[in-house]
């Protein structure tokens, strides 16, 4: 298969373009500009919040087309010292726009009794939700200086740990028969047919982040321990509060999917025990979990692959399925793994040109078929926001996982309905791959990072407490339906949403997603094609309302225990259809 790689000339011809030159010239000086206004003292608030917000909109589209055109440049190739600089550069020069926010939220705290006539009126109605959200977090901010002092020292401090992160994952390899492996390119031999193949591969792959666990160790422990210092300092009561207000998702909420999530443990280790009992082996090691069942093992071409999921995108809408055609054949993917290219899967947004971007690591198996229509799903949310203010479109974790998941059980649910009898229990144990996923190991990747935070502000933690801490968490999850001795106790290096400065429990939003999709496919399997607009409108809603708000406009009640029960009763009947189909 020849290599499958995007094209990023529509974006900018180069980063040593007149185009990209010129757009980070302006993030500096509209930045200069917006600062200058708000310092200009006396002038009424009615003068300058329009004139800010409308600054800020454009500072918005800015930064994310430069940042994620140079992180696309980067991610494939690691090694990449110009990108790099690059990167180094744009973070420079964007302290000036975390500047501009921390000064805009110190502004806003100042407006007293004409607020709501202020926020009513036609410049400023389309932005009163995030207004209020930057209203309150006005005060969980430090003075304007320690703000510029700490985003100043972020890169040299989190975020030069967060890349310290993708340098070594993506480079680290092991000898194989005649020639190296990355560990991402061990990872994808979880897939393999043959048991023993994916056993050594999961020794290599363990052994290697083993070998480089001190640095590791020490990435997580600088990242974490800059979050919980700041976190204090701003007035967070716990890292967690401060991620629930990034995700606009109440506590209740979080609270009640949790717990459905432990209530449903017992199921989906009766998974695991019906595929131990396929794969015809006593108890499933972790280089089990994803290991090919039946007859759809075979392996997918990426021509087959451009077909299937567009058509699947059909059943919903045709501008679904003929956005995904458009990016096949504009070359908006890249999705051949390689040495120096960062492991896992993306999609990200260029707001300037209107297009998103999506990386992932295909080898051939369904489950990353599933990736692909994941990450398309998420190209989809930002095409039917693209018209949409900057501010609108900053939609939270939780909410961005909606689309995607929706897209990937579309895809799921179209080709099970479609497949022969005999490659039905393959299907639908690739897609309890990915719940068991988002269900068993993110809580577990929840509660591993509830004891993290817990415990780093008392001091570092060495790489064999991280890896003690792992495993317990993953037992608490997995239980005994997985052989104790035979599990992945480095997951701490593995994920790199651990090591995000900005971001922590990047771990529930994938539950949210996961069960709040299966809701509104449940939607749509009773409305049919009728349903695409009303999805539409709701994806729009995600950038300007909270989850609850928008789980509201589909009808749902995400504080109630009932609302995830109901996603998880539907994995419930494809277990129980798998569990049929071993007996």
């Amino acid at each position: 298969m020849a290599d499958i790689i995007w094209n990023l000339t529509s974006i900018y011809p180069s980063s040593e373009s007149a185009a990209y030159r010129a757009d980070k010239d302006e993030l500096v000086s509209l930045s200069a500009d917006v600062i200058a206004l708000l310092d200009a003292g006396s002038l009424e608030a009615g003068a300058w919040l329009p004139e800010a917000v409308k600054g800020l909109n454009r500072l918005w589209d800015l930064s994310e087309n430069l940042i994620s055109y140079v992180y696309a440049i980067w991610t494939v190739d690691t090694s990449d010292e110009a990108a790099q600089a690059e990167i180094d550069d744009l973070e420079a020069r964007s302290l000036a726009v975390k500047d501009v926010v921390v000064r805009f939220r110190a502004q806003l705290s100042g407006i007293g009794n004409n607020w709501k006539a202020l926020t009513a009126g036609e410049d400023l109605a389309p932005f009163k939700f995030w207004l209020e959200e930057q209203r309150f977090l006005a005060g969980k901010q430090m003075s304007p200086a320690e703000e510029a002092l700490a985003a100043d020292l972020q890169r040299c401090g989190g975020d030069a740990w967060d890349r310290l992160h993708g340098k070594l994952s993506s480079a680290l390899s092991r000898a194989w028969i005649e020639e190296e492996k990355t560990v991402t390119q061990l990872r994808t031999m979880a897939y393999d047919p043959d048991r023993s193949v994916r056993k050594r591969a999961w020794e290599e792959e363990t052994a290697a982040w083993k070998g480089a666990e001190i640095s590791f160790a020490a990435a997580l422990n600088g990242v974490k321990g800059t979050s919980a210092t700041l976190n204090t300092r701003r007035g967070w009561g716990s890292t967690l509060e401060k991620s629930l207000v990034q995700n606009r998702l109440s506590r209740t909420a979080l609270d009640a999917m949790l717990g459905v999530m432990s209530e449903s443990l017992p199921v989906f280790r009766r998974y695991f025990r019906a595929k131990a009992k396929m794969l015809g082996v006593p108890k499933l090691a972790w280089y089990d979990l994803f290991a090919p069942v039946g007859s759809n093992g075979e392996t997918w071409s990426w021509e087959r692959v451009t077909g299937f999921i567009p058509a699947m995108f059909d059943t919903l809408s045709q501008d679904m399925g003929d956005f995904a055609r458009r990016a096949f054949t504009e070359d908006w993917i890249d999705a051949t793994a390689h040495n120096g290219k960062v492991g896992g899967a993306y999609c990200t947004h260029l707001p300037l040109a209107g297009e998103s971007r999506i990386l992932c690591n295909f080898d051939g198996s369904f489950d990353s078929v599933s990736t692909v229509a994941h990450e398309l799903g998420h190209a989809w949310h930002g095409e039917v926001m693209k018209d949409l203010p900057g501010l609108n479109r900053e939609y939270p974790m939780t909410l961005a996982e909606t689309a995607s998941i929706f897209s990937e059980t579309l895809v799921f649910r179209a080709a099970l309905s479609e497949a022969p009898n005999s490659s039905k229990p393959a299907i639908i144990d690739t897609y309890l791959m990915g719940a068991s996923q988002v269900i068993v190991d993110i809580l577990s990747r929840f509660h591993f990072e509830t004891a993290l935070m817990r415990r780093r502000p008392a001091g570092e933690l060495s790489p064999g407490e991280l890896t003690e801490m792992m495993l317990d968490a993953q037992n608490r999850t997995y239980g005994d339906a997985l052989e104790k001795e035979e599990r992945h106790g480095w997951m701490w290096a593995v994920k790199g949403h651990y090591y995000s400065p900005d971001l922590a429990f990047y771990n529930f939003p994938y539950a949210f997603g996961q069960l709040f999709a299966l809701g509104l496919y449940s939607l749509f399997r009773d409305e049919g094609r009728s349903f695409a607009g009303r999805y539409r409108e709701l994806l729009r809603l995600t950038g300007s309302a909270d989850a609850v708000a928008v789980a509201r406009s589909a009808g749902f009640n995400i504080e109630s225990p009932d609302f995830w029960r109901r996603g998880i009763a539907s994995v419930t009947d494809l277990i129980e259809d798998f569990e049929k189909s071993v007996n």
